[in-house]
């Protein structure tokens, strides 16, 4: 299908396209209305829509999708259930070919049944609210970790192309809300979609609205599910269907903790997120003149945008995004990305001129882990780039978007 003219390009474009010459089935997911249609359209060559053509396919699955050239996309197609799962293992069976199927889709079933059909026949990934890159247009080019991990070293810079502004923490990453004036109002209706979706699934959705609430004003801490249930005022059980529920429609992105052989006593408590940063400010009546009257809460709120920016970058170079923090609480780093090259840690600081002192944590990382340690990045809300001591760098939060390295 041809481009269309106003297509921003995704961290993922190229990682699709390489799917789909290797397996028979790419399997998109990630959360409503974040671009995975519009992206999985250019790739191709059939397309049904659901719930549009869901007739034409209950009619016969399996000889209408036989039919059609590939690849097939069959967009939302949890809404034909996992029974077409099974239709599309049979045509993959007879024939596994790469790149017969894409499927996206926005929330992902309570249950595939006893098993899940596409194992060993489908690529799957995760399509994230946009970042600023791509919101700016640079969705294709290397990213900071891609460069990191290929072993490109930073070097000093005065003055990054564009200085940090708290209002990007205000800016959707959801393509129909990145040019309204006012995205208030649309982020409230999509959270009341989502909890709606609980709704459907026999949950009080005025609650899980609640809970999502909840989720946001807990943004950037790390702490227990009794403290979320406690709070949103329902019981553990009912936690457990709104976690799972909030989980795969991918709005609820907690960070994992990081654990290692050679670290003790260190908590395994998540970090609480939500997958877009604006989100999380509207649903907790947050605006952007709350955060500069709020050093505390800003930083948190930064880190959530930071970890925003972190997400797809982390899913290129198949990494793990966790947090780390010891179970008293004395060292914190805000960001481990995990990968088989070795570790990035990143702490995040609203201040603009970092120094050493604002590394000590990352030191303490750099020396109980060694060569396994790759880098430490203290992301900062200045302009300039330059050293804070042996593998550690104080880097523009800009850097995210714009890499300055060689």
């Amino acid at each position: 299908m041809a481009i269309p003219v106003d297509y921003l390009p995704r961290h993922l474009d190229l990682t699709l396209q390489s799917a789909l010459t290797g397996a028979p089935v790419l399997v998109l997911d990630g959360p409503r209305g974040v671009g995975k249609t519009t992206s999985a359209r250019r790739l191709a060559r059939s397309v049904i829509m659901l719930p549009r053509d869901l007739d034409q396919l209950r009619a016969d699955a399996e000889g209408y999708l036989r039919a059609l050239p590939a690849p097939v996309l069959v967009d939302e197609w949890q809404l034909a259930g996992t029974d077409l799962l099974w239709t599309i293992k049979r045509i993959v069976d007879d024939d596994p070919a790469p790149g017969r199927f894409i499927l996206t889709g926005s929330v992902e079933p309570a249950a595939y049944g006893p098993t899940y059909p596409l194992t060993g026949r489908g690529a799957r990934y995760v399509m994230r609210p946009m970042t600023r890159a791509e919101l700016a247009g640079r969705g294709g080019e290397t990213t900071l970790l891609q460069s990191l991990v290929a072993g490109n070293e930073w070097v000093a810079s005065a003055g990054a192309p564009s200085a940090f502004d708290l209002d990007w923490l205000a800016q959707p990453g959801f393509p129909a809300a990145r040019q309204l004036p006012d995205p208030t109002f649309f982020l409230d209706a999509y959270a009341a979609v989502v909890a709606q979706r609980g709704g459907d699934e026999g949950r009080d959705a005025s609650r899980v609205l609640r809970t999502l609430r909840v989720l946001a004003t807990l943004t950037g801490q790390a702490v227990p599910d009794q403290r979320v249930w406690e709070a949103a005022d329902i019981n553990k059980v009912t936690w457990k269907h709104y976690d799972d529920l909030l989980l795969r429609a991918h709005l609820s992105v907690p960070t994992p903790a990081f654990s290692s052989n050679r670290l003790a006593r260190l908590t395994a408590y998540p970090k609480r997120f939500l997958a877009d940063t604006a989100m999380a400010l509207a649903l907790s009546d947050l605006a952007v003149s709350d955060l500069r009257a709020n050093h505390s809460v800003a930083g948190r709120y930064l880190e959530s945008f930071v970890m925003q920016q972190l997400r797809p970058q982390v899913d290129l170079v198949r990494g793990a995004l966790l947090h780390l923090r010891t179970s008293a609480g004395e060292r914190e780093v805000d960001a481990v990305v995990e990968t088989a090259a070795g570790l990035v840690g990143i702490e995040v600081k609203l201040g603009t001129h970092p120094g050493p002192a604002d590394a000590r944590t990352l030191e303490w990382l750099r020396d109980q882990q060694g060569e396994r340690f790759l880098l430490g990045l203290v992301v900062h809300s200045g302009r300039d780039s330059y050293p804070l001591g042996e593998r550690l760098w104080a880097v523009p939060i800009a850097a995210l978007t714009q890499p300055v390295h060689r």
